[in-house]
């Protein structure tokens, strides 16, 4: 038989990682020695192939799963994939735009037909990828984030924290997306800074004695707002603290409060505090015990907690006649 010039890995791997299997050579056995070892393989997300990092960690991981096997230990590397639902979706949205297609086209039940056959899909695909890496993983234990046990403990997990008070449900600011209909965690979005103006506002004083201007650069929000802040160290607003002004539009009276948050060199120094609709008022409204009124809602429209003028209106659009509303008013400075 006449040896090729070259060794070709593709002609003897697969055969060789298949061997291994049916031998049942990644089994966690003790062979010499009673103690343990067991390692998780960080689950990779069921939306695409692996990358290098990928690659780097499963090469450490098995390095370490192997020197405990070879001293004779029962070494575990437990193999699994995790569904990463909106990360998922993401790739599974695009999918469809190149398909000329859109979630809206399908039912509930049809569209998570559909995801979940491109996960499975996905999951074989790096299943495969862990093999010709040579991972000596355990596939007689691979778990699936979805599979109906895991689902059940988390569930019972939840359950129980629950009754033990150790979680509560609550209103939060989250980043919320329009048009996926779902919350992104803060490490998903990109800030970055834009050129915005800064509209100045009339709040006329209850008592009649005048009236406070407040600095903002998202005038449609003040129909939530439920105070106006002032920092405690500015000495031109002290004698306001305590006093309460009319919500220009709204006519709600709404109390002038203290709290450092506020920058006394942004703006008028005086803010609105929208407690539903900006992550820094929200802690100012738990401070301070504020009501949250949310006037935005899921689907990026004006919610009935607004006046009737602005029910239904996009954000753009309620932006627009408020500022046109507030110079009737004579409210707006500039």
């Amino acid at each position: 038989m006449k040896l090729p010039k070259a060794y070709n890995p593709a002609e003897y791997e697969a055969d060789i990682y298949a061997l291994w299997e049916r031998e049942g050579a990644f089994l966690p056995l003790n062979k010499g020695s009673e103690k343990t070892f067991s390692l998780v393989l960080p689950p990779p997300n069921a939306n695409g192939d692996l990358h290098i990092g990928h690659a780097l960690t499963v090469a450490i991981e098995d390095s370490l799963t192997r020197y405990h096997r070879l001293r004779g230990r029962a070494a575990l590397f437990l193999p699994g994939a995790d569904h990463a639902g909106f990360e998922t979706w993401v790739v599974f949205e695009k999918k469809l735009n190149a398909e000329g297609k859109s979630r809206f086209d399908y039912s509930r039940e049809e569209l998570y037909a559909q995801v979940w056959d491109f996960v499975q899909t996905n999951k074989h695909n790096f299943e495969a990828q862990l093999r010709e890496l040579g991972a000596s993983l355990d596939w007689s234990r691979f778990t699936f984030s979805l599979d109906n046990q895991v689902v059940s403990t988390a569930y019972q997990t939840f359950e129980k924290m629950w009754h033990d008070d150790l979680i509560y449900r609550g209103a939060r600011i989250v980043n919320f997306c329009t048009y996926h209909g779902t919350g992104f965690s803060d490490i998903e979005v990109v800030h970055k800074e834009e050129q915005g103006k800064l509209w100045h506002i009339k709040y006329p004083l209850t008592d009649g004695s005048g009236h406070i201007i407040v600095a903002t650069t998202r005038p449609e929000t003040m129909l939530g707002d439920t105070a106006v802040a002032i920092n405690p160290k500015d000495k031109r607003y002290v004698e306001y603290i305590g006093k309460t002004v009319r919500l220009p539009l709204v006519n709600r009276e709404i109390p002038i409060i203290a709290d450092e948050m506020v920058d006394v060199k942004f703006g008028s120094g005086a803010v609105k505090i929208t407690p539903a609709h900006d992550p820094n008022d929200y802690e100012v409204a738990q401070r301070h015990e504020l009501p949250q009124i949310s006037v935005i809602g899921t689907d990026g429209k004006i919610t009935q907690e607004a006046p009737k003028a602005y029910q239904g209106l996009t954000v753009q659009k309620a932006r627009k006649k408020v500022l046109d509303d507030l110079k009737k008013e004579s409210t707006l400075v500039d």
